[in-house]
């Protein structure tokens, strides 16, 4: 499903679909209405629905952590039929400190990513100027072991699915002391899922900050000071089951840990 230039749904319809999309995922069972046979939604629409989703978890008490981009490979984007990089909400009640115990029940087809995290120090009003100085804006940057629901309800994976169920986006674990490294410099990060995945990148984590920031724009979000932006994965989403061990390593910076129980 490619782009559309226009929203098909009603204000009411868009707040109705993110009331289900919200008691589906209380339920451990996200996005049940991707699995109806005639149901659909256009990209823009999803953007609506998960932005009206999140503000009902903020009206309940839930707290916005920051912003996460997701499809930032071409492979990916190309297989989801989109032609940009999507975003996610934080929620603070879904970080969990390191070492983390994950109880697989808590999950809907629990998957990891290995990615690194930025602080931001300055609130983003403008974009042009994070382009021109993404250093003054980011404070630090650190490795996270990126949760998701992995699941896709409807025939084929689309972006609209991934994007209406906040890009998948289940909590993040962060390391127990924020040590930090230099956003200038490309840095390396290391997955390691019991003995059945090791696996090294070298990420630039200030290259899709840019990126993130003009997509949450176009929807009137400014991320602000204090704020985490995940900043995206070159590595694969992996699936997790129980009794598996997961480190996210940053040399130099720090390691972060968690075993699925």
């Amino acid at each position: 499903m490619g782009m559309s230039a226009h929203s098909m749904m009603t204000n009411f319809e868009i707040q109705t679909l993110a009331g289900r999309q919200l008691h589906d995922y209380d339920a451990r069972k996200p996005g049940m209405a991707f699995a109806e046979p005639t149901f659909h939604v256009a990209l823009d629409d999803a953007y609506r629905v998960q932005i009206e989703t999140a503000q009902l978890r903020v009206l309940r008490g839930e707290t916005v952590a920051g912003y996460k981009i997701g499809c930032v490979s071409a492979a990916v984007r190309r297989q989801l039929g989109t032609e940009h990089a999507v975003f996610g909400h934080l929620f603070a009640g879904e970080i969990r400190t390191s070492p983390a115990a994950l109880s697989a029940d808590e999950f809907c087809c629990l998957a990891i990513e290995g990615e690194l995290a930025l602080t931001l120090d300055a609130d983003i009003d403008d974009v042009a100027q994070l382009r021109e100085d993404p250093a003054r804006f980011v404070g630090s940057a650190f490795p996270v072991i990126e949760l998701h629901h992995y699941i896709f309800r409807g025939p084929n994976p689309s972006a609209a699915e991934v994007v209406a169920n906040n890009a998948l986006q289940a909590g993040i674990v962060v390391p127990e002391a924020r040590a930090t490294a230099g956003t200038t410099d490309p840095l390396h990060i290391k997955v390691t899922i019991s003995d059945r995945v090791e696996e090294t990148a070298t990420v630039d984590p200030l290259e899709t900050v840019h990126e993130l920031a003009s997509r949450l724009a176009v929807f009137g979000i400014k991320p602000r000071a204090g704020e985490i932006l995940l900043t995206g994965s070159p590595l694969p989403l992996y699936p997790v089951v129980e009794g598996d061990g997961i480190q996210v390593h940053c040399p130099g910076v720090a390691a972060v840990t968690a075993t699925v129980t």
